[in-house]
């Protein structure tokens, strides 16, 4: 296939050279003698200059040809327009433009050129807030100058920190306002909460310690909870609001039965927790009077009863000193008709764990009361704890 093409090349540059030959040969086909131009001497054309040279040297056109006005062309309106300046008057600085022009048309918006300049004043301005009038308020009247002293006198110096902690470590502590006004009740009742809290305090402290390995500070707090444990608790109500046993009541006092129906009226007000407490503290203090203001009274007995069903109730718990009270219901009056050998007898079953005195009190029921549910009730209590 290669071969065939390259023949048909060969075949058709024979076919045109051939017939050229032939006519080289004759002379009817010479052609006349061509005659050629003088070479002309190029003219190199001039680099153009940098723009360092164009500043420092110039140009051959600027030096030979003399500067020319440029042409003045016109629009088709008729008016002459200046062509641009050459670059020589550009450099030169513009001139100064007033601020206001001449000539101002009507109805077109000021421009700030058109507005009057400020006047220079002597003083500078204010820079101050001012005080603005509101109606209605006071304003407060201006703080007096301390008075100048005379030159011979100096001020007294004033008492350093030092010295006002050694004034007030003299000065007699007085009572707190939380704690104004309450009664002896109130106040025996802010002990015992401090006691608690001081302890849960402590017991708070020393597992902050305990727990970041602390164990120094661990002992501190251990050696301060056993001496608050040990301290002795004086129980300042049982020695102050209930009397003796030696105490009779002999007469009828007004005043002791008023204060005895107030201090009913306010146990059994009907409150939720924990306004029922304070109606109960209220109570507690107009029993606590009676006995105390009138040891005479046919209502102290009474009022003993109330302060047992206080104190041993949901909101104290105090069984000891509901114990207490019932005991010196029934010592002051043995035929009182309030249960309140009963009411001991089951606390020391069922709060105080004391089976033995439990049934002493049940006996003395049986053997006191003249209520016979009371007594069958007494019965079974011993049947149940002795198992006869």
């Amino acid at each position: 296939m290669h071969r065939f093409a390259l023949t048909l090349v060969i075949l058709a540059a024979a076919a045109i050279v051939l017939p050229g030959a032939s006519l080289a040969q004759t002379d009817e086909f010479e052609l006349p003698p061509v005659r050629l131009k003088p070479d002309r001497p190029t003219k190199a054309k001039p680099l153009p200059p940098t723009p360092d040279d164009r500043e420092a040297e110039p140009s051959e056109k600027e030096v030979e040809e003399p500067e020319k006005a440029p042409p003045v062309k016109e629009t088709e309106e008729g008016k002459k327009e200046t062509p641009e300046a050459p670059e020589a008057e550009k450099a030169k600085p513009p001139k100064e433009v007033p601020l206001k022009p001449e000539t101002h048309h009507v109805g077109e918006a000021p421009t700030p050129a058109d507005l009057p300049m400020p006047k220079a004043t002597g003083a500078p301005p204010e820079t101050g807030p001012k005080m603005i009038a509101v109606p209605g308020r006071v304003e407060a009247p201006p703080v007096p100058e301390p008075p100048k002293l005379p030159p011979g006198k100096e001020p007294e110096p004033r008492p350093t920190d030092v010295q006002a902690e050694a004034v007030e470590a003299q000065v007699t502590p007085t009572v707190q306002p939380q704690l104004a006004g309450l009664g002896e009740v109130g106040l025996v009742e802010a002990v015992a909460s401090a006691r608690k809290q001081y302890q849960r305090t402590l017991e708070s402290l020393k597992a902050y310690y305990h727990q970041r390995g602390n164990n120094a500070k661990s002992v501190w707090v251990e050696s301060e909870l056993q001496g608050f444990q040990t301290t002795p608790r004086p129980r300042y109500l049982l020695a102050a609001e209930i009397a003796g046993p030696d105490l009779q009541p002999s007469e009828r006092i007004e005043a002791a039965d008023q204060l005895y129906q107030e201090g009913v009226h306010y146990k059994d007000y009907p409150a939720f927790p924990p306004g029922k407490k304070e109606y109960l503290k209220i109570a507690l203090e107009k029993f606590r009077t009676i006995i105390e203001k009138y040891p005479q009274s046919e209502k102290i007995d009474d009022a003993a009863f109330r302060m047992g069903e206080v104190y041993g109730g949901w909101y104290f718990q105090d069984y000891a000193r509901a114990v207490q009270a019932y005991q010196r219901c029934w010592q002051w009056n043995p035929e009182t008709e309030h249960p309140a050998r009963f009411n001991a007898a089951k606390i020391f079953e069922e709060k105080l764990k004391n089976r033995a005195k439990a049934v002493e009190l049940y006996n003395e029921v049986i053997a006191h009361t003249n209520n016979e549910d009371l007594a069958r009730q007494a019965q079974e209590r011993i049947r149940t704890l002795t198992g006869r």
